[in-house]
């Protein structure tokens, strides 16, 4: 992370819910202004430990506790961290409730967004051939 940028907040083996058996993610940080709960997944689990875990999740983010932890923003609104999945593996996990983001690596994550952001840039902005050059914003 630390080669991209310097992420914020860090706390290693955060537990925001207080208790056992609660989500217990293997890091927090907030990187490039955004929040993140991140579990490495180093160890081949099964299809349902994993949505159990994401299922923990969305038990949090449905106890609104969350709104109240500390590294909460005061001038803006509250936000419930996205979760990266770290792994090898490709689980077929989904939630309707919070972000899931899986990858291999932060190299990897880093990469994904820049090519979807800069996809994203040019589905703003053409050129028209007769325009002449002038870029016109078609959002």
């Amino acid at each position: 992370m630390y080669t991209y940028s310097a992420p914020k907040q860090v706390i290693v083996e955060d537990k925001p819910t207080g208790r056992k058996g609660g989500i217990e993610p293997d890091l927090f940080c907030i990187f490039k202004g955004s929040p993140f709960w991140i579990e490495i997944q180093r160890n081949q689990y099964s299809e349902q430990k994993m949505q159990d875990k994401i299922n923990l999740y969305e038990e949090f983010f449905f106890s609104d506790e969350w709104r109240s932890l500390h590294w909460q923003p005061e001038d803006r609104s509250v936000i419930f961290p996205s979760v990266i999945l770290i792994t090898p593996v490709r689980y077929a996990v989904t939630s309707d409730h919070i972000r899931i983001i899986q990858v291999t690596s932060i190299h990897e994550l880093m990469e994904k967004y820049k090519s979807l952001a800069k996809s994203q840039k040019e589905a703003r902005t053409k050129t028209a051939p007769s325009s002449g050059g002038i870029r016109i914003n078609l959002t």
